[in-house]
């Protein structure tokens, strides 16, 4: 399996409250790029998997397993949230959900 598609995993900035500046302030996200092969669920499995056939999920299948949290992923230009994940074999399969926005 070639790995030709990038993901980037973003952590947002996080909030905290600044002594000196006197107010609260937010931190940048930060975000990682990993290698991962991106495809789509037919629609045959999209019914079986989801129970409708949603075209907005997508299946991340990683060749390293990916451990720190993140709110959201980035692929392309889109946002894409969590759904569920699966390890086989030291491999990580990782299914996302678009944003609708």
């Amino acid at each position: 399996m070639r790995y030709t598609d990038t993901i980037i995993f973003v952590k947002g900035g996080r909030k905290h409250y600044d002594p000196d500046l006197g107010e609260t302030v937010t931190t940048e996200p930060t975000t990682i790029q990993r290698d991962c092969r991106i495809t789509s669920p037919s629609f045959e499995k999209s019914a079986l998997v989801f129970g409708d056939l949603r075209t907005n999920n997508i299946i991340v299948h990683m060749k390293r397993i990916y451990k720190d949290t993140y709110d959201y992923c980035l692929i392309g230009k889109r946002k894409y949230f969590f759904v569920t994940e699966k390890t086989i074999n030291n491999r990580q399969v990782i299914v996302l959900k678009g944003d609708v926005s």
